[in-house]
């Protein structure tokens, strides 16, 4: 009988540390695919490549990245003009005097010192986009992660069915090529936060806001709830993150945040705000800046998005409900009744 009793107590046991594992959120990855992702390199071979000729067979493998860097990055010309075997000679003296400017390729060498090794950003985003075809089913096809030269244009972009990444965004608010930089080109709120920290979380936000944002409403608080579906699937992608990162905070940011969850809810209340539309009064809560307007410097910017998590958060948890249910719910006032500002 002792041992009866043992072996329910062990079996009891087991079955409450099964369950306690089947109800966390953290998403497991299914297999090893992750690990087959490659990475293009664009910005080391504006670098190394010879001529232009060279940088022309490169990019021109890349037809939507080299039309956009071409037109639009160093506005050199029409998106036709690359989309050639062979370039004309009046294109070929652009890419020339690109290649051969003395500023541009200190930039360049500058993005080498900083990532001579991409794995490790390669080997987490694959993690996040594999965890990311656990949930939905999916799978992102080219494996590939691409970086380049953006001429501090473009943080993230996805072309060519190719996640591509300006490192020269991260090359660190500290470089020296970053303090060159002037404020009236690159705002400093901008500069402070050109951190290789924020690589990852970057890549997966851009993916998901790209394929996965829910359009609830045009009120702030359908936006709040919109962008907090997106920031709720950032930590299931995510789960081994910094969890400032995931908002482009830093730690005293987040912590700002958790501090005055009651003051940013009351606020919205005070100043009726959570039904409104004008863009000119919610447009704060979710653009990048140096603060958010009308909280103060101290605060960070875009807190509807962290104020989003916190309503997603608490909705998920006091009902169980799966990543895929929570999606699909597109009831505000459903979605908001969980929610208690701590």
């Amino acid at each position: 009988m002792k041992n009866f009793i043992k072996y329910i107590v062990i079996i009891t046991i087991l079955i409450a540390c099964l369950s306690c594992d089947s109800s966390s959120s953290r998403i497991n990855l299914k297999n090893d695919n992750w690990k087959n992702y490659e990475s293009i390199r664009l910005d080391k071979k504006l670098l190394s490549a010879k001529n232009t000729t060279e940088i022309h067979q490169a990019f021109i493998k890349y037809p939507q990245l080299y039309q956009n860097f071409y037109s639009r990055m160093l506005r050199a010309g029409d998106m036709k003009d690359v989309q050639v075997k062979k370039l004309s000679k009046q294109v070929k003296e652009k890419l020339d005097q690109f290649k051969s400017d003395t500023v541009i390729n200190n930039i360049l060498k500058e993005i080498q010192k900083e990532f001579d090794d991409f794995e490790y950003y390669k080997l987490e985003i694959a993690k996040g986009l594999s965890r990311y075809e656990t949930i939905f089913n999916f799978r992102y096809k080219s494996q590939k992660i691409g970086t380049f030269f953006s001429l501090f244009n473009a943080d993230v972009v996805e072309f060519d069915s190719i996640i591509w990444i300006g490192l020269d965004m991260y090359i660190g608010p500290e470089n020296r090529i970053t303090k060159l930089i002037r404020s009236e080109s690159l705002p400093q709120y901008i500069k402070d936060k050109m951190d290789k920290k924020y690589i990852v979380s970057d890549v997966l936000f851009g993916y998901l806001m790209t394929h996965n944002y829910q359009y609830m409403g045009d009120d702030l608080l359908s936006k709040i709830l919109s962008y907090g579906k997106i920031a709720y699937l950032m930590d299931l992608i995510l789960p081994d993150e910094d969890p400032e990162n995931k908002f482009r905070y830093n730690a005293n940011e987040l912590k700002w945040c958790g501090q005055n969850e009651k003051y940013i809810w009351q606020h919205i209340i005070d100043e009726e705000l959570l039904y409104e539309k004008d863009l000119k009064k919610i447009n704060s809560f979710f653009s990048p800046g140096p603060y958010t307007k009308n909280f103060g410097k101290d605060s960070p910017s875009h807190i509807g998005i962290w104020l989003g998590y916190r309503m997603i958060q608490d909705y998920t948890e006091k009902n169980n409900l799966s990543i895929k249910e929570i999606l699909l719910e597109k009831n505000i006032q459903k979605l908001l009744s969980a929610y208690e500002p701590k």
